[in-house]
């Protein structure tokens, strides 16, 4: 059994016949789930506002690599999140914005809306309705849908731009320390980074074919985003 995606406990389809009378109502802490997150999925469409205060980061899992977003010293442990549940950054990443709904395969051609079962917003009694009396979707569930499968246009584009790098070997494995006010320390390795010297290596037409790509934004936003390490150890 494949495991699930981060902060899902179950996922099932959101089928107008079993859950016509669901309502999603407002949680008192909406990114709570996230709190014990060091790391959080990216998107590359979202280097550009989360590069202002997380750092980007990637990791090549099984020759896949994804970027990610570090938001926390150390493992169980998120500086992003408050004790409210509140998102205390100026971006708050689109996987959390996304959750608790998620796409699911039909074909290659069809995705349905899935939710997570054991979602708090998710009932029957209180919160905006999800379905029409019809069964057709209501003007909440509308606007879901659309973003479900802008994330996945966008996971789509991010998988294109991470093996666009691989493939011209700008990758590198760093090693990150991070000091915090109080003077703690974490120290990470594995994670890895473009590196500005392979990039400036590369040949003209390289170049004009990242530009061509729209890579060459992402790229630079990655790269300031590295200077962020020193404002994750100050954060409370």
């Amino acid at each position: 059994m494949a495991a699930l995606p981060l902060f899902y406990s179950s996922i099932a389809a959101l089928d107008r016949n079993t859950r016509r009378e669901a309502r999603l109502a407002p949680v008192d802490k909406p990114y709570a789930f996230a709190a014990q997150a060091h790391v959080l999925p990216a998107l590359t469409a979202e280097f550009v506002p989360g590069c202002r205060d997380m750092p980007i980061l990637f990791l090549d899992e099984g020759g896949t690599v994804s970027p990610l977003f570090m938001v926390g010293m150390r493992p169980g442990e998120s500086r992003f999140v408050d004790g409210e549940g509140r998102w205390r950054g100026q971006h708050a990443p689109a996987y959390l914005r996304r959750y608790p709904f998620i796409g699911g395969d039909v074909s290659a051609e069809q995705q349905i809306i899935c939710v997570d079962g054991g979602y708090a917003g998710l009932q029957n009694e209180q919160g905006e309705r999800l379905f029409q009396e019809d069964g057709e979707p209501a003007e909440a569930l509308r606007g879901i849908i659309g973003f479900v499968a802008e994330y996945a246009e966008a996971a789509k584009a991010t998988a294109a731009f991470t093996e666009a790098m691989k493939a011209l070997d700008l990758f590198q494995t760093i090693n990150i320390d991070i000091r915090a006010a109080d003077g703690s320390t974490s120290s990470y390795s594995g994670f890895q980074a473009i590196s500005e010297e392979r990039l400036n290596g590369l040949s003209d037409e390289a170049w004009l074919d990242l530009r061509r790509k729209g890579y060459l934004v992402p790229i630079h936003a990655h790269l300031i985003s590295l200077a962020n390490f020193a404002l994750l150890g100050e954060r409370l």
